[in-house]
């Protein structure tokens, strides 16, 4: 008599609410802004790790970086990379995300290096950058980009030009 129906879309439900709250917690972060990432993530709901508790577990160790929380964080990310081979993503975002974890890992090392826990999660693997989702990308971008303030300069004159 019970088909299911009302736990799948409550499954479904709680992805999604995971899904925003840790776009708006990297958005927090992306702002400098710890106590409203915090309290951005705090909102998720608890979801299984192969549907989106991996996400939100490497949103946690970003902002436990960016609070300062050098040795939990890097665990953390140790542990969020080493079991991506249990989620559904495509072999190209696992490597785009453990190559993520290796370059904030890297930023927070004291002495410019990466963690031997993630040098060794990332080395030798390589990935289409294109494959990778762009909500990944999004999320979890690889490089801080700068905005730029006004249109690009006009293109040089011809060379032949009189």
């Amino acid at each position: 008599m019970f088909s299911g129906r009302k736990t799948a879309e409550q499954r479904r439900e709680d992805i999604r609410a995971a899904d925003k709250a840790v776009g708006e917690a990297m958005q927090a972060l992306a702002s400098e802004d710890i106590a409203a990432a915090r309290k951005a993530l705090g909102a998720a709901p608890k979801t299984h790790y192969a549907d989106m508790g991996w996400k939100v577990s490497l949103a946690a160790a970003m902002i436990e970086l960016r609070a300062g929380k050098r040795k939990p964080a890097i665990q953390r990310l140790v542990t969020v990379c080493s079991r991506l081979d249990d989620t559904s993503l495509s072999r190209d975002d696992k490597n785009y995300l453990r190559l993520y974890a290796l370059y904030r890992g890297t930023e927070a090392a004291k002495d410019g290096r990466a963690p031997a826990e993630l040098r060794e999660l990332v080395e030798d693997f390589r990935f289409d950058h294109t494959l990778v989702s762009p909500l990944l990308r999004k999320d979890f971008p690889l490089k801080k980009v700068e905005e730029a303030d006004g249109a690009p300069p006009p293109p040089p004159p011809p060379v032949n030009a009189n």
